[in-house]
C-alpha cells in the first residue's frame, strides 16, 4: 500500500496542474483559451463509504460555481484493518459566454476506521494557507469521533446534516455543546426549513396579524410518515420563540413524503394553517381566507450554498437549538 502524504498528495495536484494546462493549449483541443485556478477556501466533505460517490461529485461540482474551493472528500468504511489511499482529479467548467476554463482541485481520500487517526495529520497538511476551512460532515459518526477533534478546532465553520444522523437529538446536542466551547456550528436541517420560514415570517409582515402572534396559544406541526425530525423540531421551536413560551406545541404523524406537511397555529379568535399541496405549492387557510403560494425546493447543494452565503453567525438558529432540543426530548 502505497504511504498517504500531504506532501505526496500535493505533488500529485502540481502534476495534476501542468498536466491540464497542457492539455488545455493543444490546437484543437476547446480548453486552447487556457485555464483559470480558482480556491477561496479549504472545503472538507466527510461522508460514510456506502454514501454514492456520483451524489458528492454532484454537490460539488455544482456548489464550486459559487464557491470555488479545494474539495478534500473524506471517505470512511468499517473494519479494523489498516487501509488508506488518496487520489487527486479537477473540477472544470466554463462560464457561459467565456472561452477560459475555471478549475477546482478535488482529493479523495478513503480510510478505514482502523485508520482515522491519520486523517487529521494529512488534511491540516492540505489545507490551504491563509484561506477558510469548511467542515462539512455529512456521516455524524465523523463528528462525534474522538479521532476528528483536530479538524474541529481548526475548521471556521462546521455544517452538519441531522436529517442524516441515526440519532438525530443526539447529534443537535452535541451541536449545542459544540457552540457553546466556541465552535461556530450550523445544520443543514436548520436550512432546509427556509421556505417555511419565510413563508411565515411574510404573513406575519402584515401589522394586524403581527399584533395578534402573542394571541397564539396551540402550535401543531404535522410531520410526514417517518414522523417527528429535526426540521419539524426546528420549526416548531422558531415558532414558539416567536409566540411565546406560553404558546404550547404537538406534534401529528402524517401521510406524507415530506419532513412537515403542515403547520397550523391556534388562539381564541384566531386560526393560521400552512399545508403542502403536490409539487411545489403551499396552501394557507388564513381565518377562512384560502391563498396558494409557490413553495421552492431546494437540493443538498442549495442548501450548502445558502449556508455558505451566511458571513456571521447564525444568532437565529443558536436561539433556537435549545428549545428545538427540549421539544424533541419531551416528545420521546
Amino acid at each position: 500500500m502505497t504511504t498517504v502524504t500531504p506532501d505526496r498528495i500535493l505533488k500529485e495536484m502540481q502534476q495534476l496542474w501542468i498536466d491540464i494546462g497542457k492539455t488545455a493549449m493543444e490546437p484543437g483541443v476547446k480548453g486552447e483559451h487556457g485555464i483559470l485556478r480558482a480556491c477561496a477556501m479549504t472545503l472538507v466533505i466527510a461522508a460514510d463509504e456506502e454514501e454514492e460517490t456520483a451524489d458528492i461529485g454532484e454537490t460539488i461540482a455544482e456548489l464550486m460555481h459559487h464557491h470555488p474551493s479545494r474539495a478534500i472528500v473524506l471517505r470512511v468504511r468499517d473494519g479494523g484493518d489498516e487501509f488508506l489511499e488518496s487520489r487527486v482529479y479537477a473540477q472544470c467548467w466554463r462560464p457561459f459566454g467565456r472561452r477560459q476554463q475555471i478549475c477546482c482541485e478535488q482529493i479523495e481520500i478513503r480510510s478505514s476506521e482502523a485508520s482515522l487517526r491519520d486523517i487529521p495529520r494529512i488534511v491540516l497538511g492540505l489545507m490551504v494557507p491563509d484561506l477558510p476551512v469548511v467542515l462539512v460532515c455529512r456521516s455524524a459518526l465523523w463528528f462525534g469521533s474522538n479521532s476528528f477533534a483536530p479538524l474541529l478546532r481548526v475548521a471556521n465553520r462546521i455544517i452538519l446534516d441531522t436529517r442524516r444522523a441515526p440519532h438525530p437529538v443526539q447529534t443537535m446536542t452535541q451541536l449545542e455543546a459544540a457552540h457553546q466551547q466556541g465552535l461556530r456550528v450550523s445544520d443543514l436541517a436548520w436550512t432546509a426549513i427556509t421556505e417555511w420560514r419565510r413563508h411565515i415570517a411574510a404573513l406575519f409582515d402584515d401589522a394586524t396579524l403581527l399584533a395578534r402572534l402573542r394571541e397564539v396559544h396551540h402550535i401543531r406541526v404535522t410531520t410526514g410518515s417517518m414522523g417527528a425530525s429535526a426540521e419539524a423540531w426546528y420549526l416548531a421551536a422558531w415558532l414558539q420563540r416567536s409566540a411565546g413560551v406560553q404558546a404550547g406545541v404537538s406534534f401529528t404523524t402524517g401521510t406524507s413524503t415530506n419532513s412537515i406537511h403542515a403547520v397550523d397555529l391556534k388562539g381564541d379568535a384566531f386560526s393560521l394553517s400552512l399545508q403542502r399541496g403536490e409539487g411545489s405549492v403551499l396552501a394557507i387557510l388564513r381565518d377562512g381566507l384560502a391563498a396558494s403560494v409557490s413553495f421552492a425546493l431546494s437540493s443538498d447543494w442549495e442548501l450548502l450554498r445558502e449556508e455558505l452565503s451566511i458571513t456571521g453567525d447564525d444568532r437565529v438558529y443558536h436561539a433556537v437549538l435549545p428549545r428545538a432540543i427540549a421539544l424533541a426530548a419531551a416528545g420521546r
